[in-house]
């Protein structure tokens, strides 16, 4: 268990303190309070716009310094008995498996009923509980609250605009793909102002981050079939490999392969090359990579569209530079994979290297997705290492499990591709897989550190619900000696790493592990846990909402999941009220 494994002081692990009133302490009044608050508060909670999860009620502290301090109080204690009533609610709808399959159509009936009033209620109880729980604000600013409370707390952000157009909705795609690219930059710069407040108040800046959807900057059809003629176009380059040659022969990578630097050609075509007929013409199947002689490529018009993508691209890599906000490419199904992965190959190649100006150089900026469910996750991430080792830039990773298994495999097999689909078989497949590519990013990372080029090493974002790859994250870090023995049982960071490994959980969720990781480590100016933070109106939040309930229904199944988020706050209410 990773509480054992950390050996580190936790006043919190234990509910009943020494002033806890024992049983005979307890009154009958006070036994009862506990139902009754539960009653009220589950009721209130689904019409009262509760603004903020478990950790918002607490009192904003000073930025954490590299001194020695108490930690922090769980979070859990900062939640009013409404909040927590609230989230007990939202967990337990969580736990029913058709309510969550159905949630996005249910959604979309409720919201366009013709009853009246009735869409009213139905966004008045989703603001009141899934909305509290899961979405921090309507926007960066009015995340900006949640953020100083996480930030207090010794907790980055990670920043994702949720807006969602519902399927069969009527609406103008070029402007809808501007509002989108408009609010990143206003999300960049506002994100920005919050970094150089909290260099200001004496703390690290480099712990706020935007993870961008590129497929809500474009028809996502074109990156289909853009997709589609990489894979027909990447096997008449060279070599496959973009090591050089003298260096060990990398393994092939799986479906949807590994981008090259010749795939500018496609997503990043020259004015001059926007009339390439050559890529229009290719077609055939290529087994190996999943594709079928049916699959469409590109069509006249889609290069003009993917340049004028690179050029947005380029420019809110410019923007997050200037403010100094990491910016996370999201994965999405591995049918875009192909030119995502490119996308985020080129602008790693410009942003993720030292500054020539002798401005200061704060490491990768542009930060891949990396799905340990599909079966290309292993060999892909050697492939990426070796190429920012290769071409002289600083990798930057945010490795996942992944979220679109259900998807993809049906997908697969009701396309009748050949092979098996690009997904590991089961669970522990992927498990094994993360954890695989845990160790190689830690023993990596050190190694780079110690190395010729210090300044080159890679930095990454651990995403992960799951207490055993916690521990293996902070295993590894202790075997390699990128942590040493701190005060109090807890573990000190090396001034080199701070800022180069991250762990993430999702907002509203698994804050128990949130608490465990910051309680770790002595607290500094630069956080080591991160919370994902999504956020956008609750009109365009709605169809994500349901969405990411499905995504997500694995997460919250098992006795490690929703059951556990009631346990605690039924322990918690204990603690309180008993």
């Amino acid at each position: 268990m990773l509480r054992r494994t950390l050996q580190v002081t936790r006043p919190f692990r234990q509910f009943a303190s020494s002033n806890r009133p024992g049983p005979s302490q307890a009154g009958p009044s006070r036994r009862r309070a506990l139902p009754i608050a539960m009653a009220v508060g589950a009721t209130l909670s689904g019409t009262a716009y509760l603004a903020s999860p478990l950790l918002l009620d607490s009192t904003p502290s000073a930025t954490l310094s590299p001194g020695i301090v108490s930690p922090p109080a769980p979070s859990i204690q900062d939640a009013s008995v409404l909040e927590l009533a609230r989230s007990y609610l939202v967990y337990t709808l969580c736990s029913i498996p058709m309510l969550i399959d159905h949630s996005p159509t249910l959604l979309h009936t409720l919201t366009h009923s013709p009853i009246p009033g009735l869409k009213t209620l139905t966004e008045s109880v989703v603001r009141g509980t899934f909305f509290a729980q899961f979405v921090a604000g309507e926007s960066v600013a009015g995340c900006r609250e949640s953020m100083e409370r996480l930030r207090a707390r010794g907790v980055g952000t990670m920043l994702n605009y949720s807006a969602e157009a519902e399927i069969g909705a009527n609406f103008d795609a070029a402007v809808l793909e501007q509002a989108r690219y408009e609010e990143v930059e206003r999300a960049l710069d506002e994100a920005g102002r919050f970094e150089r407040d909290v260099e200001a108040r004496g703390g690290m800046p480099g712990s706020t981050a935007f993870a961008l959807k590129i497929t809500g900057l474009i028809d996502p059809e074109i990156l289909h079939r853009a997709s589609t003629t990489l894979l027909r176009f990447r096997p008449l380059t060279m070599s496959n490999s973009p090591s050089s040659p003298n260096s060990p022969a990398l393994p092939l990578v799986p479906y949807p392969g590994a981008p090259l630097d010749s795939d500018a050609r496609i997503v990043a075509p020259t004015s001059t090359a926007q009339s390439d007929t050559a890529l229009l013409s290719l077609k055939g199947d290529l087994a190996s990579m999943g594709v079928l002689d049916t699959d469409e490529g590109l069509r006249k018009g889609d290069l003009e569209a993917l340049s004028a993508l690179w050029t947005k691209l380029r420019a809110l890599g410019q923007r997050a530079q200037k403010n100094g906000v990491k910016l996370l490419i999201d994965a999405e199904h591995s049918w875009y994979q192909p030119s995502l992965d490119a996308y985020t190959l080129l602008l790693s190649e410009e942003f993720n290297k030292p500054p020539t100006d002798g401005s200061k150089w704060r490491g990768p900026l542009i930060y891949g997705t990396y799905q340990s469910y599909l079966t290309r996750q292993p060999a892909y991430l050697l492939t990426a290492i070796r190429h920012a080792e290769t071409h002289g830039y600083a990798l930057g990773v945010k490795l996942v499990r992944g979220a679109y298994f259900v998807q993809e495999r049906q997908k697969w097999k009701d396309e009748g591709r050949e092979g098996p689909d690009p997904i590991w078989p089961d669970k522990p497949s992927t498990d094994l897989a993360f954890n695989t590519s845990v160790s190689t990013l830690i023993s990596t990372l050190a190694a780079q550190l110690a190395g010729p080029r210090p300044d080159l090493a890679l930095t990454v974002f651990f995403g992960t619900h799951n207490e055993d790859s916690v521990s293996r994250v902070i295993g590894e870090m202790k075997t390699h000696g990128l942590v040493g023995a701190g005060y109090d049982g807890r573990l000190r960071i090396r001034n080199d790493v701070l800022g180069k490994v991250f762990i993430a959980q999702l907002y509203g969720m698994k804050d128990e592990l949130m608490d465990i990781v910051v309680d770790a480590f002595e607290p500094s100016a630069m956080p080591i846990a991160m919370k994902y933070i999504a956020y956008g109106k609750l009109s365009e939040v709605m169809p994500f909402l349901g969405r990411r309930a499905i995504e997500n229904k694995s997460l919250m199944s098992g006795d490690a999941g929703a059951a556990a988020e009631r346990r605690r706050i039924i322990n918690e209410l204990k603690r309180r009220f008993l």
